[in-house]
């Protein structure tokens, strides 16, 4: 018996207590969100009917940088963050900063996830406040998450399934409509609607790279397959098969489905302040299917929540663990049922504070953290990318017989450089500029903190 529970236990204490079948959903699941449910209105109606463009050729980004982290990944399964690789290759400086700010970019993103909800409740309760649905579910999901990694993947699990399905009926209801040549509130269900309102680049090259934030911040979590390894009963071959799969799921989940949007309603006509997918169904006049749909796009921000809850208190906790401070003996060490609780809970009383910065600045919250979030993952991403040129650099006397970034170094230097030029990009336009400048600044703090106390720590 005792030898069972080492096996099935990592070095940090985790328990692999995620199935094959918890891995694959959760890394379905990871890939549909607030950005696509809410966040893709925005950027239909800064880019047009090019946003499909957008989404292909961010998805083609991040399944490469995902083809990267993976290798990191099952080159050393006794690591469990992607954080560890960081401190191995590019120093332990570089991988206590990136560490925090990682965990604050999971943090900034459950926020905009909680601040959604508020959006998706006024559908049913317009006099609701819009920071009580977020409040709610922060403290049922801590519970969640302070039982156990299986309880947090049969959630998971559950919500993935809701999620998956819901996109897939929805593109299959309105490619039924535009066979059958219904018609909604809007006008026809038709093809035509890709070209209307000024063509595929209504909005010209400007709008065009005013689309990209959101469609970025729409695939957010996709790492989070990553994460999971170190609870994974079977890591090499579920994440490796988990990442291969990525690009169907960009087509069908995301392309697809952002198609059937635009040919149900003329894009400009697609609201910003409320699901796409609610307004797509009932504009159709079909009883219910408003409610229907809005019910599931609630079921995803809540799974999403879920998934950055999990996440952070996990960094938080790998980036604390085996420390000598008393900072580090609070936050890096586990519960009873292996979890890490004290991470958990303070990454959630930071998450709850969402409804604040609502009632601060108002409606335009959703797109400031979104923003601010989008910002924090392209300076993460560069610096992963990096980990993996330098990881690749170290081993390449080796026999590499592990899953493989392809056409190493061009892919990796490729990737690289679209993240600098979409960081370039926020730093320019007017709208992401400040969200992006406080994300550099976040970076140079914890950088010059982090200097500071080694210092003082070595003398």
């Amino acid at each position: 018996m005792k030898k069972e529970e080492k096996t099935n236990t990592t070095q940090t204490g985790y328990r692999r207590t995620l199935s094959n079948s918890h891995i694959q959903l959760i890394a379905l699941g990871g890939t549909i969100g607030t950005g696509l449910f809410l966040g893709v209105g925005d950027s239909i109606h800064r880019a047009g009917p090019s946003v499909i463009l957008i989404f292909i050729i961010v998805g083609f980004f991040l399944f490469l940088l995902m083809r990267a982290l993976g290798e990191l990944i099952l080159s050393d399964l006794k690591k469990h963050t992607y954080i560890e690789f960081i401190e191995k290759y590019l120093g332990k400086n570089v991988g206590f900063i990136s560490g925090y700010l990682y965990w604050i970019s999971w943090l900034t993103l459950a926020m905009a996830e909680l601040t959604a909800l508020g959006i998706y409740f006024e559908y049913w309760f317009p006099h609701l406040p819009t920071w009580l649905p977020g409040l709610v579910t922060m403290v049922v999901l801590l519970i969640i998450n302070l039982i156990s990694a299986k309880v947090f993947g049969n959630l998971e699990f559950s919500f993935a399934i809701i999620k998956i399905l819901t996109i897939l009926a929805f593109v299959v209801m309105i490619g039924y409509f535009l066979l059958v040549g219904e018609s909604t509130k809007y006008g026809d269900i038709s093809l035509t609607n890709l070209n209307a309102g000024g063509g595929f680049f209504a909005k010209g090259s400007h709008g065009f790279l005013l689309g990209f934030q959101m469609v970025i911040f729409s695939f957010i979590g996709v790492e989070l397959i990553g994460l999971t390894a170190a609870e994974a009963q079977d890591p090499k071959n579920t994440i490796a098969r988990a990442i291969d799969q990525l690009p169907i799921r960009i087509i069908l989940f995301y392309v697809i489905a952002i198609v059937a949007i635009l040919v149900a309603i003329p894009w400009p006509k697609i609201s910003t302040t409320s699901s796409p997918f609610v307004q797509a169904l009932s504009a159709t006049g079909i009883k219910n299917a408003g409610s229907i749909i809005n019910f599931v796009v609630i079921s995803a921000a809540i799974s999403s929540t879920n998934s950055f809850l999990y996440s952070a208190g996990r960094l938080l906790f790998s980036v604390n663990f085996d420390g000598k401070s008393k900072w580090s003996k609070t936050f890096g060490k586990l519960s009873k049922t292996q979890v890490p609780r004290n991470a958990l809970i303070f990454s959630s009383l930071i998450i709850a504070c969402a409804p604040l910065i609502t009632l601060i600045i108002g409606d335009s919250a959703f797109t400031f953290i979104s923003s601010t979030s989008t910002s924090m993952f392209l300076i993460i991403w560069a610096i992963m990318i990096l980990t993996h040129i330098r990881y690749r650099k170290e081993t390449a006397n080796e026999d590499l017989k592990s899953f493989q970034m392809p056409l190493f170094p061009y892919l990796d230097y490729l990737v690289l450089a679209f993240f600098i030029a979409m960081i370039a990009l926020l730093l320019y336009l007017d709208k992401f500029r400040i969200p992006m400048i406080a994300a550099l600044v976040t970076f140079v703090i914890l950088y010059s903190i982090t200097k500071f106390v080694r210092e003082k720590n070595n003398n």
